[in-house]
């Protein structure tokens, strides 16, 4: 058995450490108790190719620009396998338009990708090159203006008398990117739906009953095409839980046209998609969007990251995407308001790459972790003291167990004290001892 611990913290990255079995158990230590059965399986980890990143990608030169995307998704790297498209402008773009700027082009003539071919399609058939086996999801952030109250791409609310039109403009997208070599496996029908962002960048409110409407449309539609695309629907926040428990109450064969509810991370906290699955045990989960922030710990949030990632796995999230992969080093181009930071960073003048906290993390759990690779739901067996009155969120540590399609074992440990902690896990008749520094995150790697 090849055991090994590998570090993220302070003092350098993935730092590899032999681990040795003990001959007993050992009473100082918290022992990582993993449940029996799998709870959850993983199916990758990414980010989104957001206009932005896809502009400022194109501004590397090209060796420079194969190097990093190497490191991205590559199997060496950190071995991303999931991207996220926007269906036009999102925030994070260089520039703001639809496939359809013709006001009442309800036969969609003018609809055109035309201005993807600038950056966009270019950058994400190189990473094919890369990733050929890419899982694709796209959303959409608005509909054209003229399918909105107020006409305007930014902000406004969904016209239902549009739905069944703006269904054959999605069905026209996958069809333009699908011609382009680009296959698309699932798409969502708005990005954040219960907001319209104060108008300040593409938006639209959709009320629950749309959404239902638009899935059933979009779906016979799919189906009558013959395109196997599947339907995420929420793409919001946790705290939007009680939105997704109303919409498969009220319309219970929602679940025969998508398979997952979709989920942020800006408002709420996971473990309030648990509510959804007491209800909907059928349901799939997907975190679909996350990423670094420009003004808070950029490059040393690591911990934050991992334990997101780690909560994610342990609540029943197939897949983890992060939001764009690379902005400038003042969070741009940005049509917007928002503070984000890209996984990362790339200054307009020097041209030097800084890396996230959370390109860190995923250097963990998505390098270590294979696509197919079971969960299993851990913690420290006395990890009581961390649930008492005082409990201060930033002091837990969290944990799970992967069993991967070739057989190896993974434990990922997120400990973000300001102390060192340790662990032993029973494997294979053995015990295994192991300690994790303050302030870092931890992979344990059981190779037979």
């Amino acid at each position: 058995m090849n055991v090994t611990k590998y570090t993220t913290n302070d003092f350098g990255f993935l730092r590899p450490e032999t681990v040795f079995s003990a001959g007993s158990e050992c009473g100082a230590a918290q022992e990582i108790v993993a449940e029996k059965t799998p709870f959850n399986v993983c199916k990758g980890f990414g980010v989104a190719l957001t206009g932005a990143s896809c502009y400022m990608l194109a501004q590397m030169e090209k060796g420079e620009r194969r190097k990093l995307l190497e490191s991205i998704y590559g199997k060496d790297g950190l071995n991303l396998s999931v991207a996220r498209l926007a269906i036009g402008s999102c925030d994070y773009s260089a520039e703001i338009y639809t496939y359809d700027d013709c006001p009442g082009d309800t036969e969609l003539k003018h609809f055109s990708i035309e201005r993807d071919r600038n950056y966009i399609l270019p950058m994400i058939k190189e990473i094919l090159e890369i990733r050929p086996d890419l899982y694709i999801f796209a959303s959409p952030w608005s509909p054209p203006g003229w399918m909105k109250t107020g006409g305007f791409i930014c902000g406004g609310y969904m016209r239902t008398k549009y739905i069944d039109v703006f269904a054959d403009y999605v069905i026209k997208y996958l069809k333009a990117y699908g011609a382009e070599g680009i296959h698309i496996s699932a798409v969502t029908p708005q990005n954040e739906p219960d907001v319209d962002q104060y108008g300040k960048f593409p938006a639209c409110i959709w009320n629950p009953d749309q959404e239902a409407q638009y899935i059933f449309t979009l779906s016979e539609k799919l189906k009558k095409e013959n395109m196997d695309v599947d339907i995420w629907f929420h793409d919001h926040n946790f705290n939007g839980w009680r939105r997704v428990n109303w919409m498969l109450e009220e319309y219970p064969k929602l679940t025969e046209c998508c398979s997952s509810a979709a989920f942020h991370y800006y408002n709420g906290c996971i473990e309030m998609i648990d509510r959804i699955k007491k209800e909907h045990p059928e349901i799939r989960f997907q975190f679909t969007e996350g990423g670094p922030r420009l003004k808070d710990c950029f490059d040393t949030d690591w911990c934050k990251w991992s334990a997101m990632m780690v909560k994610a796995l342990n609540h029943g999230c197939e897949t983890f995407t992060g939001w764009n992969l690379m902005l400038d080093e003042e969070g741009r181009p940005n049509v917007g308001h928002c503070y984000c930071a890209g996984l990362v960073k790339m200054n307009r003048s020097t041209k030097e790459l800084s890396y996230s906290g959370q390109y860190r993390a995923f250097s963990h759990l998505a390098h270590f972790t294979q696509n197919g690779a079971k969960i299993y739901r851990s913690a420290p067996s006395n990890e009581g003291w961390e649930m008492g009155a005082f409990r201060d969120m930033k002091f837990e540590t969290v944990s799970c167990v992967a069993e991967n399609p070739d057989g190896s074992r993974i434990i990922h440990v997120v400990n973000p004290n300001d102390e060192k902690h340790q662990y032993q896990y029973f494997y294979e008749g053995k015990w295994w001892y192991f300690d994790v520094m303050e302030n870092s995150v931890a992979t344990v790697v059981f190779k037979k």
